[in-house]
């Protein structure tokens, strides 16, 4: 496979408690009205889908695939496996439509662990880490050193956009050899696994683990933010969300340090680029 050239280059995470590599790949955002001509107005150039997504159809995470956040990283210090989680989290309420409360048991139900509001005033989304990812590859750091610095964040394991294999077997602690070879290389064993308040609170977060993750699904439509559900409904979230953007942050529960974060919004266009 050649490097992987059609998706915006990863970025270095430095942030104080978490060190690594990040990228976020959307599928179609080239084919959207208004796309081209914002591209140019910012200098940047055409951005195809990534082989990301195809290489993922032929491994069997999904032929529908159109959004993924890969990620991979060291944290800085330990954490215990209830305080870090995967939060969407909003500053103003919803405008929600007829059908909202079908799409909300449609997300519980594929993902254990989920908290929502989206009536409150301050609408949230809120998984643990560790139920949240749809992969997870957990390894040990070869490095020798505790201390996370540039020189010791793992390399990027994706330059060819390559899919990561789900690996949680330095992290699941199940006596039963048969189950625990069941969970760790099974990412909805995991999810279920971890959906058990007990064996989150057992796992901790430690320095010289590497965590590489993948957060994909064919629901939520990046390019034109929008959410598609089958055999229920395509939602149109500008409105929904009350022009506000959307910010998938790894954070901890009570939102006092974020260790990344990876925010997208609209933005119009100037229809004549004479006036630019």
């Amino acid at each position: 496979m050649k490097p992987e050239k059609s998706v915006v280059v990863h970025d270095n995470i430095k942030y104080h408690e978490f060190a690594g590599h990040l990228t976020f790949r959307i599928k179609g955002q080239d084919q959207i009205h208004g796309y081209e001509q914002g591209q140019k107005q910012d200098g940047l150039p055409i951005v195809p889908d990534s082989p990301w997504f195809e290489n993922a159809a032929d491994g069997g995470k999904g032929n529908n695939l159109i959004m993924c956040m890969q990620a991979i990283g060291r944290f800085k210090r330990e954490w215990s496996g209830e305080q870090v989680v995967l939060a969407v989290v909003f500053d103003k309420p919803f405008k929600l439509p007829t059908g909202t409360s079908l799409a909300i048991k449609f997300f519980k139900a594929i993902s254990p662990g989920l908290q929502v509001d989206v009536q409150g005033t301050e609408p949230y989304f809120i998984n643990p880490f560790l139920t949240a990812m749809d992969c997870l590859h957990v390894s040990k750091d070869t490095c020798e050193s505790t201390t996370v610095t540039a020189a010791t964040v793992p390399a990027w394991p994706s330059p060819r956009a390559e899919n990561l294999p789900e690996n949680t077997s330095l992290i699941i602690l199940e006596e039963d050899p048969k189950k625990k070879a069941k969970i760790e290389m099974d990412t909805k064993a995991r999810k279920h696994h971890f959906a058990k308040a007990k064996n989150l609170r057992n796992h901790w977060f430690v320095k010289d683990h590497v965590y590489g993750l993948e957060l994909f699904n064919p629901f939520m439509d990046c390019a034109r933010l929008a959410v598609k559900l089958p055999g229920l409904f395509s939602l149109e979230l500008f409105k929904v969300l009350n022009e506000q953007p959307i910010t998938y942050s790894i954070r901890t529960q009570d939102g006092s340090v974020s260790f990344f974060a990876v925010s997208f919004e609209l933005v119009p266009v100037v229809e004549d680029l004479s006036n630019v």
